[in-house]
């Protein structure tokens, strides 16, 4: 058996330590965190959204979660024991957690959970490989798998839609229905639309005292105010506004004009997230002109990626090639580095006279909704047009431009941010190409080599063996060009100078946070 594991300990005198009186001085206030949305729907499981896991993440809590460099760490299991053939998972849970409702978690009700996921989950798919969840005893939940998931730890452990653990009472309820009861340092009060969502400190909640610290959605944490306010302020300028005001302590976004204005201002700490999401084109490999693999080529080489990300990144971006971030486990080194930000004209043009481009035209698809979309669609454009290409711009709202694109006619290239997935790890990614619409990719056209490569990254049980088909997929990628990949987009947020160890992240994370 391969076990993944937490080694580390704490002692019984660091826990004295911990529980101190400067403990209890940091405890207390109201905090308000300015958010950009309204959450379409506070059910954890259910919602792929960001301004949901903004909250849900503080009431709920998963089996493994990510640290702050996105790799898998226990959390409300203490370990994974997989076996030889990687089909069969048995999760040893950590003892005496607390739900809100004054009930201990037991392997009950981490089975009704995951099995209520399976129904409702916004990632429901990983829940489909399993054919048995046994109760093995109280702590300890065996898993039965059809065939080897490597990525299964990856998938629970995920944010985007977290599979999160409830009462069992609560896991027999339909999408939206339930009762908000979680395990997190702060439970449910309320949720009033157009407003804001509330939820304060439980203080029977049950610390991870694995961990020395808070350490990204898990580690050790500490709940430090009586309330958070979770307010939605739409307007990006409002929200700054608030934040200088002092009416809010906190914002999951800033505008970069905002941090450039605000940047000096001695009451607020202005912090990078970095990097945030990618700045992508996706390539239609089915219509028109683009259909021809040396004219998607060309396009490649013709983008100016550097231009691009300056107006659409707003001065917080970095230029890198790779579809996974540099420093993580798939990131595939300088494959395909040579294609990226070429701006080699003699080479496009050389590809479109291989290709017969006779002047077709090529449309761009963007939304004015999100900024850096338009952006990216507008000066792709100028640069295509200056190339010598016959483009047209088509611009509608986001929903307009989501359903466009969900079409194999109509569009060549497509403006997107592509921002959980490349967090969450590999597997996300090549099935946005390989396996999605109808097998077809996002440029819906399958293409062997990437679907080969997915497959493997799938099914491989040694991690060298995933690592290899990562990188031939990326290699294929710059090869077949169902994308461009044109840079990393970063995120500002910011809290008032009175908030103390608030750190970045994927939510704005308000545990481990206090008033000064």
């Amino acid at each position: 058996m391969l076990r993944l594991t937490l080694l580390t300990t704490v002692s019984a005198l660091a826990l004295a330590v911990a529980i101190s009186p400067a403990l209890a001085q940091k405890k207390g206030g109201n905090a308000v965190v300015g958010t950009s949305s309204a959450p379409p729907l506070t059910d954890a499981q259910a919602s792929t959204a960001e301004a949901s896991r903004n909250i849900s993440l503080h009431w709920i809590e998963t089996l493994f979660a990510r640290d702050e460099n996105a790799n898998v760490i226990p959390d409300l299991a203490t370990k994974a024991d997989i076996s030889a053939d990687g089909k069969t998972y048995v999760f040893t849970l950590r003892e005496g957690v607390k739900f809100h409702n004054g009930q201990e978690m037991t392997s009950e009700d981490v089975i009704a959970s995951l099995e209520r996921y399976g129904k409702v989950g916004g990632s429901a798919q990983i829940i489909k490989p399993i054919t048995k969840m046994t109760a093995t005893s109280k702590y300890v939940v065996t898993v039965e798998l059809t065939q080897p998931v490597p990525g299964f730890l990856d998938q629970l452990s995920s944010p985007r839609a977290p599979a999160g653990i409830m009462p069992k009472s609560e896991a027999g309820k339909e999408r939206g229905k339930i009762d908000h009861i979680g395990t997190g340092p702060y439970q449910f009060v309320e949720y009033i639309p157009d407003s804001h969502v509330q939820v304060k400190r439980f203080d029977a909640y049950t610390q991870n005292n694995n961990f020395q610290k808070r350490d990204g959605f898990g580690g050790k944490k500490t709940a430090y105010f009586d309330t958070v306010r979770f307010r939605h302020i739409p307007e990006g300028g409002a929200r700054s506004a608030a934040l200088e005001a002092g009416e809010i302590h906190a914002v999951d976004a800033l505008p970069p004009p905002s941090a450039k204005r605000l940047k000096d201002n001695r009451n607020i700490k202005i912090i990078e997230a970095m990097p945030w999401a990618f700045q992508t084109i996706i390539v239609n490999a089915s219509f028109g002109p683009t259909k021809d693999q040396k004219v998607r080529q060309a396009i490649q080489a013709i983008i100016d990626a550097e231009e691009i990300m300056a107006i659409a990144g707003e001065g917080l971006y970095r230029l890198t090639h790779g579809w996974q971030h540099p420093g993580t486990t798939y990131f595939a080194g300088d494959i395909g580095k040579s294609d990226y930000n070429a701006k080699d004209l003699a080479k496009a043009k050389r590809l479109l006279a291989e290709a017969g481009y006779k002047g077709e035209e090529i449309v761009i698809l963007t939304d004015s909704t999100i900024a850096n979309h338009q952006q990216t669609g507008v000066v792709a454009a100028e640069q295509l047009k200056k190339a010598g290409l016959n483009i047209k711009l088509n611009t509608v709202d986001w929903p307009t431009a989501f359903q466009l694109r969900a079409k194999p006619e109509g569009w060549s290239l497509w403006t997107l941010g592509f921002g959980i997935e490349p967090y969450e790890g590999p597997y996300n990614v090549t099935s946005f190409f390989a396996t999605d619409y109808d097998g077809k990719g996002a440029q819906w056209l399958a293409d062997p080599e990437l679907q080969r490569a997915n497959n493997v990254l799938n099914t491989a049980l040694k991690l060298e063996d995933r690592q290899k088909a990562f990188a031939d997929f990326q290699k294929r990628f710059f090869e077949f060009v169902p994308a461009i990949k044109v840079g990393d987009l970063g995120r500002y947020q910011a809290v008032r100078a009175n908030v103390q160890n608030y750190a970045p992240g994927r939510i704005p994370r308000m545990w481990d946070v206090w008033f000064e």
